[in-house]
């Protein structure tokens, strides 16, 4: 049952958790996904960003490069030798084969970071913007989508540069945000001030000791 946590008024405020535990964050676009992460990390997680996960592997690792110039062509190959991802996006993005294709060569090469550091002891945040739609939260011990109002999502958007048409169109792409809170072992309301916020990951952070 999802726990929304500003409900939790008789949480108490501890911080030791258990060692080794894996939290999958996710949330949608604009809810605020990174700053949650960045609170986390302050407070001792280690916190791993999936989409900077990818970008690594497009960008450095040989094998990976190597696999999509395979599989896509070397007119997505930059000159530097990494691979262009706007020409990759064009490919993939209008082709559910394509994307499933690259999803491929991407997610078991993401999925081994995840568990190298998972393995460390360590208490970590895994940021995992499509956790629910491709079906990882077998991966992580808890699962944590952070919410807002839908009009304060498509502001974030806009203030990033994006008009509120192409804000709508990029949110509906997505798994709707009610369906993936309603999936989420603790779901974090973002409407509010940053102390809000950082309240109610505390509750959150206690909380969670007795999912273990």
């Amino acid at each position: 049952m999802v726990r929304w946590v500003v409900f939790e008024l008789d949480a108490c405020f501890a911080t030791a958790m258990p060692s080794g535990v894996r939290i999958g964050l996710t949330g949608g676009m604009g809810c605020g996904k990174s700053t949650v992460a960045g609170l986390f990390r302050e407070r001792g997680f280690g916190v791993l960003d999936s989409d900077a996960i990818v970008h690594d592997l497009l960008a450095e690792d040989s094998e990976t490069i190597e696999a999509v110039r395979r599989s896509f062509g070397s007119e997505v190959i930059l000159p530097s030798g990494g691979v262009d991802r706007k020409a990759l996006g064009r490919i993939v993005f209008g082709s559910p084969e394509k994307l499933e294709l690259l999803e491929g060569i991407l997610h078991p090469k993401v999925r081994e970071r995840w568990q190298g550091v998972s393995s460390d002891g360590g208490n970590w945040v895994i940021e995992i913007p499509l956790l629910f739609e491709k079906n990882l939260q077998k991966n992580v011990d808890v699962t944590v989508c952070v919410f807002c109002d839908p009009q304060k999502q498509a502001s974030r958007l806009e203030s990033r540069g994006l008009d509120r048409s192409q804000a709508a169109a990029r949110i509906r792409r997505q798994m709707p945000l009610s369906e993936k809170a309603s999936l989420a072992d603790y779901v974090l309301l973002n409407d509010g001030s940053l102390e809000f916020l950082s309240e109610q990951l505390d509750r959150l952070i206690s909380q969670t000791k007795t999912l273990l």
